[in-house]
């Protein structure tokens, strides 16, 4: 930010640029505090919910020493997106990044300014030591560190995890060496390096497991060989006829592309290893610095992932519960230990949460909440917090439509482009087997409908009051 100083009749006046900072949706700059905390965000790549079961160390450092979240959710079920919304605190209608590929993806985050204005520049111009070690954005393939970043160590291209932007200088890993693994060694080194910094820090670090294609570590491979796939009443699911038509006419999964989803299963639960050892690591380097107990630990993923679910294919991108629902769990300062909340969270709360904890106001254009109140030892009830979000997408890995849904407490609706509806009550019919689009009543249907049409263009404080209603 510049600031300019003029000399009038002897005095200094101190013209500052508020106004445009403010409408540009910047946030204002205070003085570095030394008891600031740290915050760091452990971010996976297309993790499920289920295979936080296989992480030891997630469960002993941070789940029953933090608050886990039952109901957690990200607003786009794609990397991209949701890792826009994720800097941002908005939803997809809003930042418009919608797909994985260029031009659209980084370039179109860069292009439009949105770097300008991030959670990293904004507890950058508090004081906070920023750094990002990992994926950044899909796409990212340029040699430059975006604004509001100290250390930068991303994930260059494309699909390929071999090549990084350290900052500014291209580095390649041959022979495809596991990502969590050449990620851990970035970490430690960097931690070592500003041992004697005594700014607060937010470190963002995004691993690229479990995405395909999901390389274990020599140390954890064929750790789970044995590890039969889950196989929930829709897996496979033989009557599809309540289902749109990108599914019903799906044919069903063969025994080939069963067998190739149990192996792809045991992979992706092996590669979480080295991130489990990670987690572990970063945890007792932190206390050994004396910093732990000062620290808040973000741990979730970009989204869920599905595996031969309504006779699915692996993936994600769909309304359907394994997709957009996603680890989330925080450990910290006054955090309780042990507790499971059941309140509806998003991705588009960690930025503003970030930022009221490293003491800055979110800018204006934020349409998530902070968790702050939730992190306390007496949160709102859930009959207090949100009720209901917005889940849409614009890329499908299945070539369905476009769609934009509800989620409520209890429902999801979801509406097609092409016209088509699903509507589930998710408290009797967890697996969604049976939509209810034709037997709902008209009742449920025009609440939902009222729901969705004051969320699908909402912005700012609109989407607060939306999600209350």
């Amino acid at each position: 930010m510049r600031w300019e100083t003029l000399l009038l009749t002897g005095a200094v006046l101190v013209v500052v640029g508020v106004a445009s900072l403010l409408l540009g949706g910047g946030c204002l700059p205070q003085e570095p505090s030394d008891d600031k905390p740290n915050i760091v965000l452990i971010l996976t790549d297309d993790q499920d919910v289920r295979s936080l079961a296989y992480m030891p160390r997630v469960k002993s450092q941070l789940i029953d020493r933090g608050t886990i979240f039952e109901n957690a959710f990200v607003t786009d079920p794609l990397c991209c997106p949701s890792r826009a919304t994720i800097l941002r605190g908005q939803y997809v209608h809003n930042h418009t990044v919608k797909s994985n590929t260029a031009p659209d993806a980084h370039d179109r985050f860069r292009d439009l300014g949105l770097e300008e204005s991030t959670v990293a520049t904004w507890l950058h111009d508090v004081g906070y030591r920023t750094a990002l070690i990992g994926k950044y954005m899909n796409a990212y393939d340029q040699l430059y560190s975006p604004p509001g970043w100290d250390y930068w160590f991303a994930a260059y291209g494309y699909g390929k995890y071999r090549e990084y932007s350290d900052n500014g200088t291209l580095v390649d890993y041959p022979d495809e060496s596991p990502s969590t693994d050449v990620l851990s060694d970035k970490l430690f080194a960097y931690l070592e390096s500003t041992e004697d910094d005594p700014r607060p820090f937010f470190l963002y670090l995004a691993t690229h497991d479990p995405h395909w294609p999901a390389t274990p570590s020599a140390r954890y491979d064929g750790t789970f060989a044995d590890e039969p796939l889950p196989r929930p009443p829709s897996f496979n699911e033989k009557d599809a006829s309540d289902k749109p038509r990108w599914v019903r006419e799906r044919p069903l999964l063969g025994d080939a592309q069963v067998a190739n989803m149990r192996t792809h299963y045991r992979k992706r639960l092996e590669s979480l290893q080295a991130v489990d050892e990670m987690v572990g690591k970063l945890v007792d380097a932190l206390a050994s610095r004396g910093t732990l107990d000062n620290t808040y630990i973000f741990f979730t993923s970009d989204n869920g992932y599905h595996q031969g679910l309504h006779r699915l294919p692996s993936g994600k991108t769909t309304a359907y519960e394994e997709d957009i629902r996603v680890p989330y769990v925080v450990r910290g300062p006054g955090v309780p230990a042990g507790r499971t909340l059941d309140q509806l969270v998003l991705n588009n709360d960690l930025a503003p949460t970030f930022a009221e904890l490293g003491g800055v106001s979110a800018p204006s254009f934020v349409d998530g909440r902070s968790l702050a109140p939730l992190l306390d030892s007496a949160p709102p009830a859930p009959s207090d917090w949100r009720q209901s979000f917005l889940v849409e997408s614009y890329f499908s890995e299945h070539k369905a439509p476009d769609y934009r849904a509800v989620r409520t407490r209890e429902n999801i609706f979801v509406s097609y482009a092409s016209g088509e509806r699903e509507v589930y009550n998710l408290k009797t019919d967890p697996y969604q087997l049976a939509s209810r689009h034709d037997s709902a009543g008209s009742t449920l249907l025009s609440e939902l409908n009222s729901k969705l049409n004051a969320l699908e263009d909402c912005a700012r404080d609109t989407c607060r009051t939306a999600e209350n209603g």
